[in-house]
């Protein structure tokens, strides 16, 4: 039920498509699942954005991470025998991947060399890493998404802390994906894919949780996947079945919906970057293509710096 008006609509802009000279044309993958749309031999995710204007994205079934330059130069930065999902990049200026295939691994900018950071938990393998972040404190959340959903809702996020300790906020997710931290790191948002919904996690001071709650409900054949957050605390909400990127306030009210500004409608993740960080970068992954917004106010954290 809801009572709000409707929203505004605002549509994107294709920024750029990763041309065919870099798509792996042909190239099988033992990824590639059954797609209702054409595979179009990439599958973008995980945006970041530096302070030099470079966005990175992933290719998720074929192991790579692209660099686009300001001036829209695409390039393979890396390719490794892995599936990657998301990118943070943390103090120290490496980049930390979610890697469905290896588990948690950093890559050092200066060599781009990739090396493992955690793949096990209490010498179990993960089920499949999808989505990540860092907090102020350089502590790593990552979700464990693998093939959970309704029928197995076991899917984990953990919280990794710069001495090593792994600790369980959630284990009985259903597809957890996407999540991102409130301005003042006192909440956590999880998207649960194929439970259509978005869950907040109060953070007490000693890293525990309790009374985790169901924030954002929506619909469709594939859920809410990456999250963003704005300096006003306003939450997007990318949703790959429905062409969107919900924007709701810090108390979950409709602010807008972003649609898409092509034929292309599996917005899966999105980050905020350029000159003011106020442009939104979203992934269109089937399509291989970036769609950008001019939004009103700058990303909730600056633009990390790599190799700082």
């Amino acid at each position: 039920m809801n009572f709000y008006p409707v929203p505004p609509t605002i549509k994107a802009e294709v920024y750029f498509r990763i041309p065919d000279a870099i798509r792996c044309l042909n190239k099988d993958s033992e990824w590639r699942g059954g797609f209702a749309r054409q595979f179009q031999w990439i599958f973008l995710e995980g945006p970041v954005v530096d302070t030099e204007g470079n966005l990175y994205v992933v290719d998720v079934p074929y192991g790579r991470i692209l660099k686009i330059t300001p001036k829209k130069e695409a390039s393979v930065y890396v390719e490794w025998d892995g599936e990657p999902n998301g990118l943070a990049v943390t103090r120290q200026g490496t980049i930390i991947i979610a890697d469905y295939k290896q588990g948690i691994l950093e890559l050092d900018p200066s060599t781009r060399s990739i090396k493992p950071k955690i793949t096990r938990r209490h010498l179990e393998r993960f089920k499949g890493p999808n989505d990540l972040i860092v907090d102020s404190k350089n502590n790593i959340y990552f979700t464990d998404q693998g093939q959970t959903g309704m029928t197995d809702q076991t899917g984990k996020v953990y919280r990794l802390s710069p001495d090593g300790k792994l600790d369980t906020l959630i284990e009985n997710g259903i597809s957890p994906n996407g999540l991102v931290l409130s301005r003042d790191e006192r909440f956590l948002f999880v998207a649960m894919t194929r439970q259509n919904s978005v869950w907040r996690l109060p953070l007490h001071e000693d890293g525990t949780t309790t009374k985790a709650g169901l924030f954002f409900q929506s619909f469709g054949n594939a859920g809410p996947d990456g999250l963003a957050m704005d300096e006003e605390g306003s939450l997007f909400i990318c949703h790959p079945s429905l062409g969107s990127v919900f924007v709701v306030d810090s108390d979950g009210v409709p602010k807008a919906r972003i649609i898409s500004g092509s034929d292309g409608i599996n917005f899966t993740n999105c980050c905020f970057g350029g000159p003011e960080n106020k442009t939104l970068f979203i992934t269109d992954s089937l399509e291989g293509n970036i769609q950008t917004v001019q939004w009103h106010c700058r990303g909730a954290q600056p633009a990390p710096k790599l190799g700082a």
